[in-house]
């Protein structure tokens, strides 16, 4: 099937980008298309104009800058994956951006978009949410920041206003005693996420856990933190029996349903596992222990 007939911009500034989303009521945005343009050919979405915000270079970045890693609304999963600063310092992101769908979408697909579109089978929002992370919006009355936990608020739906245009996602940098891992269950290469879940852990000068995150995929509504396990977690030394336990928290407060990949039971203890080997990858990478202690 074609898409229906519509109008495309190609704004050169966010600015401009704004003024269209402002001004024009039937609207959709397009950076990497590898949802939107599926969505348009099906003719799941018709909407009347695109705003293709690709000829904005000031979009397409990823560094570290002023105590945050900002990837910029125009990086692509590619750029994550072979990146030598998230290789270095970032696990969870190292981990998280070869497991995205195939090579051809992630030579394409953006992180942002994936962000934005609030799928909660979508591995990103998961990290973000783990690194206690920022979305960055421009709107008519300028930069706004949503903490990535005031984000997500439906699947594909979010705290976003009608003007607004995502312009980047920040994580902290990390902290010197601090790691970060992701898992993820999936039936085959190119698949969504059954299961996810995203773990960063900062260790104190004792070698306890001072902050925890973990956010979950494909197990909610939404991407989701398990705030009950994170708050087991602070305070205490790792070791097998503390990330058994957060994994069965982290499965307890997990809510998901079953389908044709498997059922609801299986996936809350696929909840705990991930969780398990996440929280022990990122102790290892703190350099806190010197092997895995999940089980």
């Amino acid at each position: 099937m074609k898409p229906a007939q519509f109008e495309q911009h190609e704004p050169q500034t966010v600015e401009e980008a704004v003024s269209l989303l402002e001004s024009l009521d039937d609207r959709a945005i397009l950076s990497g298309g590898q949802s939107m343009v599926p969505m348009l050919r099906f003719r799941l979405a018709v909407p009347e104009t695109v705003i293709d915000i690709n000829r904005i270079d000031s979009l397409d970045y990823l560094e570290e800058e002023d105590g945050w890693l900002t990837i910029g609304a125009l990086a692509r999963h590619a750029d994550v994956e072979h990146s030598d600063l998230i290789d270095e310092h970032y696990g969870s992101f190292a981990d998280a951006a070869p497991l995205v769908a195939d090579p051809q979408i992630r030579n394409r697909g953006t992180v942002v978009g994936g962000v934005a579109q609030a799928d909660p089978k979508g591995d990103w929002g998961s990290v973000l949410l783990a690194h206690e992370g920022e979305v960055v919006a421009h709107g008519p009355d300028g930069e706004r920041v949503i903490p990535a936990k005031d984000f997500f608020l439906l699947p594909y739906d979010t705290t976003l206003d009608e003007n607004e245009l995502v312009t980047e996602i920040r994580v902290p940098t990390p902290e010197p005693r601090e790691g970060s891992a992701y898992h993820k269950l999936k039936r085959k290469v190119g698949d969504y996420a059954m299961v996810g879940s995203a773990a960063r852990l900062v260790f104190d000068e004792d070698g306890r856990i001072e902050r925890a995150g973990i956010g979950l995929t494909a197990v909610d509504i939404t991407n989701v933190r398990a705030t009950d396990a994170e708050d087991h977690l602070e305070g205490e030394r790792p070791d097998s029996d503390l990330f058994k336990r957060a994994g069965e928290l982290a499965a307890e407060q997990s809510n998901p349903e079953s389908d044709e990949h498997g059922d609801a039971g299986y996936k809350e203890r696929m909840v705990n596992v991930l969780t398990q080997r996440a929280l022990g990858d990122a102790a290892e990478r703190a350099g806190v222990v010197k092997r895995r202690v999940s089980q």
